[in-house]
């Protein structure tokens, strides 16, 4: 197996596990399962993820790589406060739209059985995504375009928590609107 072939079946495994687990949850999938999805012997994903915990860790540091390009992507392209918020929150839109939840918010239900090296993965996702939050509201607040009732801080805690709840909502059948519940709620909390 050459180098290129070993990273696109290390990318197979990681696509097909995220899929398992934003609509099984982590610990409801095996290798086998997973073996299955991509197509190859269970021994092969041992080569690549030794353990499930390894597994867990490379594709929790994946997302939150892929979250810190598209925060950069909203920093770079949106031009205030507000819509980069909004972006923020498209992107579970997005993840809704997908039939799936967030795969933090789905590891994060799992956490007190999960292998430790993935515990600090999931807590660096949801810090970087409420840290970004605040950020946001703060500049927003010091530029004047927005005034707040609440703090920076309790603000953020509350976005985050209520997009990863709307998610969670959406797949019991009501989450588009439940989205926009939230995006309303949290964009009228920002009097300008």
């Amino acid at each position: 197996m050459d180098r290129k072939d070993t990273r696109d079946t290390a990318g197979a495994l990681l696509d097909a596990a995220q899929s398992l687990v934003q609509s099984r949850g982590f610990n409801a999938f095996s290798y086998k399962d997973l073996a299955r999805e991509v197509g190859i012997r269970t021994a092969s994903i041992h080569y690549h993820f030794p353990s499930k915990g390894d597994l867990g860790e490379a594709l929790m540091g994946r997302y939150l790589a892929g979250l810190e390009a598209r925060l950069q992507e909203l920093d770079d392209v949106q031009e205030n406060q507000l819509g980069r918020l909004k972006g923020f929150i498209e992107m579970y839109r997005e993840t809704e739209n997908q039939g799936a939840i967030c795969l933090c918010g789905s590891m994060a239900s799992d956490l007190e059985t999960l292998p430790a090296e993935v515990h600090q993965v999931v807590r660096s996702y949801l810090e970087k995504s409420q840290g970004w939050v605040e950020q946001k509201i703060m500049a927003g607040i010091a530029g004047g375009e927005f005034s707040a009732s609440s703090t920076p801080q309790d603000l953020a805690a509350t976005l985050v928590a209520s997009l990863q709840g709307a998610l969670l909502m959406g797949r019991a059948g009501d989450g588009a609107s439940v989205l926009d519940r939230v995006q309303r709620s949290f964009l009228s909390s920002l009097k300008s």
